[in-house]
């Protein structure tokens, strides 16, 4: 083989013979036998080489496509006891409410929570310094810097008693808990 140069491109010449169809025919079958002895089983995608005289062209084969198995369709099942109605919708409203009960439950205890924390604002040292801030004229960044200090002061103390998941929700809404202590504390003193 021998390479020529031309225009910045590389072009790559075939001998002749190296074109001859009795070695391209030895080496097709000598390739198969050789790929027959040392197979794998790793799927790689069927690629073919055919030549036109000139050049090696590689045409991609598409594979043939599996047809995927239906699973059989699993029936849901309800733990407990549950009532049966004449109609499917009145049981579909009361798992509704059932859910409803639910997030009434984790909003009050939610609220709680809140309540706490800012009882804790209210009793501490640095919370009493808050306050005074809150109703002078300092500024708002100010004010949310030492609310957050507090916060996260509260949040070592009584991690286990309150709840990750508690401070895993409040955790971007520092800002909105402090504005939110900041107009307990303006309706008190109004």
């Amino acid at each position: 083989m021998h390479h020529l140069l031309a225009d910045q491109c590389h072009v790559i010449t075939l001998d002749d013979k190296y074109k001859e169809p009795v070695l391209l025919a030895f080496l097709r079958l000598f390739n198969r036998l050789y790929n027959q002895l040392h197979r794998t089983d790793d799927v790689k995608d069927p690629i073919e080489v055919y030549f036109d005289n000139q050049i090696g062209i590689i045409e991609v084969e598409p594979s043939e496509t599996k047809p995927k198995k239906k699973q059989a369709p699993k029936v849901a099942t309800a733990s407990g006891s549950y009532k049966i109605h004449q109609f499917d919708i009145l049981a579909v409203i009361e798992a509704r409410n059932a859910q409803e009960d639910l997030k009434a439950e984790r909003i009050k205890e939610f609220e709680g929570k809140i309540q706490d924390l800012f009882k804790y604002v209210r009793d501490s040292d640095e919370g009493q310094r808050l306050i005074v801030k809150i109703n002078s004229d300092v500024s708002e960044d100010e004010v949310y810097d030492d609310f957050a200090k507090i916060y996260r002061k509260y949040k070592i103390l009584n991690r286990k008693s309150v709840g990750e998941y508690f401070f895993k929700e409040m955790e971007d809404l520092v800002d909105k808990l402090c504005d939110d202590f900041e107009a307990t504390i303006r309706k008190t003193f109004d």
